[in-house]
């Protein structure tokens, strides 16, 4: 297998173990555990964390070694106010640029989400969330936002990873209809409304992790 294809599988793949939190928040990550664990040589793995160190997953502590982030409070907060500005944007280009078939694949995700999340599933729900974000930013059809949205989605996974996860009916609920208020907003092609809807539900967020 070429270099690269091998450097892209490890950053996947690490990359799916810190936002299902395999690897804790400060945990020391060592490449060679790492390399044992995947099949792989140490170069690619290597490569793979020096990305996500560029992406802020991984930080290099001088003389310590390679840890996760741990995202305090003050961070998770400026994390959230990017993303209201980044994501109302988004959410504008997506009503003005999206087709009927992504709509209908929105309507897909979040038919999903709220299944998990009334099941209690949160962890496949925070993945589902995320998807959703994600998929109205690349509605916008703007490749800077895309990435930009795609990051701090990253970090809002983890934040996510934070909530209670005794979630009340009450709040599975509320969370549910705030999705299902974006989406109809972009169905009915609201740019208003649909930045008014994706505001509320990101500062619902704020909410339940007491920020």
């Amino acid at each position: 297998m070429d270099h690269p294809i091998l450097r892209d599988k490890a950053y996947a793949l690490i990359k799916q173990r810190i936002l299902e939190l395999q690897f804790k928040p400060g945990e020391r990550l060592r490449e060679d555990s790492i390399a044992d664990e995947i099949s792989m040589s140490r170069t690619p793995v290597r490569e793979a964390i020096n990305q996500l160190a560029t992406e802020g997953l991984v930080v290099n502590v001088p003389r310590k070694g390679l840890f996760c982030a741990s995202v305090s409070r003050e961070e998770f907060l400026d994390f959230l106010r990017i993303r209201e500005a980044l994501e109302t944007i988004a959410v504008q280009c997506c009503v003005e640029r999206i087709t009927e078939a992504e709509i209908d694949r929105l309507a897909a995700i979040l038919d999903d989400y709220e299944t998990a999340l009334t099941a209690g599933d949160l962890k496949t729900a925070s993945a589902l969330d995320t998807h959703f974000h994600k998929s109205i930013a690349e509605c916008s059809r703007n490749r800077k936002l895309i990435r930009f949205i795609s990051e701090i989605e990253d970090f809002m996974r983890l934040a996510r990873s934070k909530e209670r996860p005794d979630l009340g009916p009450a709040e599975k609920a509320l969370s549910i209809a705030q999705h299902r208020a974006i989406l109809r907003c972009i169905r009915e092609r609201d740019e208003v409304a649909a930045a008014d809807a994706i505001r509320e539900n990101i500062r619902g967020m704020r909410k339940k992790l007491g920020l």
